[in-house]
């Protein structure tokens, strides 16, 4: 649910004369700025309760507003009708006979009324008395487009400190705004200003802070341990061809992906033997993408209580939900969903079966950015249902290295140390750690270290060759086991690693080459042109807003009439009062698209003057609107707006919501 949809289901039950709503969110600030234009817009008075500062307005000059819950609530029946009432934390005094006794008098009385009491706190406690009379609706959490705003405004206050950068690109302000979406307006306002403290420009350190702020959202479960943003790519030895799926998919997450109904990854299962980076792969893909990484152990979901199990997964899943998007890592999976139907406790096996049916379920029906990784070291007990297609995008062996990757990993842990790797002959040893593992490789640069310290010495080749020496690799004492693993995956999985380098060159080569348009071609076509060709308008319109800076409504109903018909008669006017008239003499699909975008903060609408319009000689013969009035105009006037991708300055307020109207020109 958005900012958007949330307040349109407000206004439909508060139009079919629901007495009781209860409002839940963290949020009272922002959402009363929210509820008072809401109010504006349906031309309703809003009274404002709280047990400190009583009612406001009072229900007449010269008398009080009451603090006292019930005394207020008698002050109810004695306001005119068509009002709105927000009462702030009111739970506390449903649990008093008579004020409950009360709100049940007045359910019976309000509707005729058009009055409605919209109880917001943060702590929905509706009583079963009331629960016929009352709806619950658990308010969103700020989207991309309102924290939009709070970037701004964090940016804003660095620029005033002379702290952080001056400029952002838009590439950079859509990371940073995914970054902290979970959070609170305000909490993600403090946090962009902190993170951005002392930064000149946004880095890998900037997201990986903003993602710590994420922290406490799990505090408190034992079901799931957040993970630090340490490891990137570059940590990774080899596996460039997993690397490369990974890019392509934190892509795939970003808005103009979106716009043009890219589907959102699900997921990615990595398969392969032990130490051979899989665990760090979930890790550097988290700072990949710049997502909380939450890695969940099933084994703890577990509970000696009938329905516990299945209560704690469901609770993880809308933990994991709230803090979207994010990455949810199942590290071997295989030892927790393990012998569902295998011969054991049946009530144990019964519940692990309802588990994982709950859990194939989410992952197939899931709307929030929530990327799985899940890692395994064997798929023989994994129930076959969860390595269908669907339930992960894709499923990769990561084999043990080859000596291109042998020597990478060896110069990622010797430079990690603070040795120099090219002090050191690597290809020799890479060459003789055939069969090594990443985290064997490893060891052998530990082990080396410690030996030449314990000595006196400064680490060797000698010192190198010496552990290499000294180390049974997995592959020698597993042999029977690898080659299992290796048989089964050679036509059920991708490769994580590319079998012939030269092969992998020649292939990047002829797909760059295949993708790069000619210059001829990027001239004969912009890119808007070509979306919209393809029917992704809402798209185009973005793109051609990129591409333009801003637009005015003749602008888009001239270079859009191929698509769709420039003139009709319909036209857009602000939601909170349809005399103020944005422009006219358009077509529905125009005037549905702009206004779907402008609704949905896509697209932002500024005041201008009409000088714009005068040039392209297109006005509308109404006086001219400036500034917007507080009160509603008694005859329709014009606002002329040009459309841009940023918000106003203060935010987009009440030229957020606009509405389709049909009017004679």
């Amino acid at each position: 649910m958005t900012t958007s949809s949330a307040l349109d289901q407000i206004r439909l039950r508060i139009l079919s004369r629901y007495a009781l709503l209860f409002l839940k969110t963290w949020e009272e600030e922002r959402w009363e700025v929210e509820l008072a234009e809401l109010a504006l817009e349906m031309e309703r008075g809003l009274v404002v309760w709280s047990a400190t500062g009583g009612a406001l307005p009072p229900p007449s000059a010269g008398a009080d507003g009451a603090v006292d819950p019930l005394a207020f609530l008698e002050q109810v029946e004695t306001y005119p009708p068509d009002h709105l009432f927000l009462i702030k934390d009111f739970h506390p005094y449903l649990r008093e006979p008579r004020v409950l006794r009360k709100l049940r008098d007045l359910t019976q009385t309000l509707g005729a009324q058009n009055k409605t009491l919209l109880l917001i706190s943060p702590v929905t406690e509706i009583p079963i008395e009331l629960e016929k009379e009352a709806f619950e609706i658990d308010l969103p959490l700020p989207g991309m487009e309102e924290l939009r705003e709070e970037l701004q405004a964090a940016l804003d206050a660095n620029r005033a400190a002379k702290s952080g950068p001056s400029e952002i690109s838009v590439t950079d302000e859509e990371r940073l705004v995914k970054a902290v979406l979970g959070l609170t307006a305000r909490e993600a306002r403090k946090a962009l200003q902190l993170a951005l403290q002392g930064h000149e420009q946004v880095d890998d350190e900037v997201l990986a802070a903003l993602v710590s702020e994420k922290r406490h959202l799990v505090q408190g479960s034992d079901l799931l341990e957040f993970y630090e943003l340490e490891e990137g790519v570059k940590d990774v030895g080899g596996l460039e061809v997993l690397k490369d799926w990974l890019q392509q998919r934190s892509e795939a997450f970003s808005e103009r992906a979106r716009e043009q109904g890219i589907p959102m990854p699900r997921g990615v299962l990595l398969l392969g033997i032990q130490g051979c980076g899989k665990s760090l792969t979930a890790r550097a893909a988290a700072r990949l993408l710049g997502f909380p990484l939450v890695r969940m152990d099933v084994a703890n979901l577990l509970s000696a209580d009938r329905g516990s199990s299945e209560r704690n997964l469901r609770e993880v899943l809308r933990l994991m939900e709230t803090i979207a998007p994010a990455v949810l890592w199942l590290d071997e999976i295989e030892k927790g969903f393990a012998g569902v139907g295998n011969d054991g406790d049946a009530a144990g096996d019964a519940t692990m079966s309802r588990l994982v049916g709950s859990f194939l379920t989410w992952m197939e029906a899931r709307k929030a950015p929530v990327f799985v990784v899940a890692t395994a070291n064997s798929v023989a007990r994994l129930p076959p249902e969860m390595l269908r297609r669907g339930r992960f995008d894709e499923m990769f062996f990561v084999d043990l290295p080859n000596y291109h990757e042998r020597k990478h990993i060896l110069a990622i842990h010797l430079a990690k140390r603070g040795w120099k790797p090219d002090t050191y002959d690597l290809p020799i040893l890479a060459n003789r750690t055939e069969g090594y593992s990443g985290a064997e490789l490893e060891q052998v640069v530990i082990s080396a270290m410690i030996d030449a310290y314990g000595q006196g010495r400064v680490l060797s080749d000698e010192d190198l060759e010496k552990s290499r020496d000294q180390t049974v690799p997995l592959s020698v004492t597993m042999e029977e086991k690898v080659f299992e693993l290796r048989e089964w995956a050679s036509s059920r999985c991708r490769r994580a690693t590319s079998d012939s380098r030269v092969t992998q060159m020649l292939e990047e080569e002829q797909r760059h080459a295949a993708l790069a348009p000619s210059e001829e071609s990027v001239q004969a076509q912009e890119a808007w042109s070509s979306l919209a060709d393809h029917g992704q308008l809402n798209a185009a319109v973005i793109e051609y807003l990129r591409r333009n800076g801003q637009a005015i409504f003749p602008q888009f109903q001239q270079d859009f009439a191929k698509w769709m018909p420039p003139t009709g008669e319909l036209g857009l006017a602000l939601k909170s009062d349809p005399n103020i008239v944005l422009w006219a003499g358009m077509g529905k699909e125009i005037t549905d698209v702009l206004s779907e975008l402008v609704s949905a903060r896509r697209v932002y609408l500024h005041p201008c003057s009409a000088d714009g319009y005068k040039q392209a000689n297109k006005t509308l013969p109404f006086p001219l609107v400036d500034p917007i009035p507080d009160d509603r105009l008694a005859r329709p006037g014009w606002l002329p707006v040009v459309f841009k991708l940023v918000p106003p300055a203060g935010g987009a307020g009440r030229l957020a919501r606009v509405a389709r109207i049909k009017i004679n020109r």
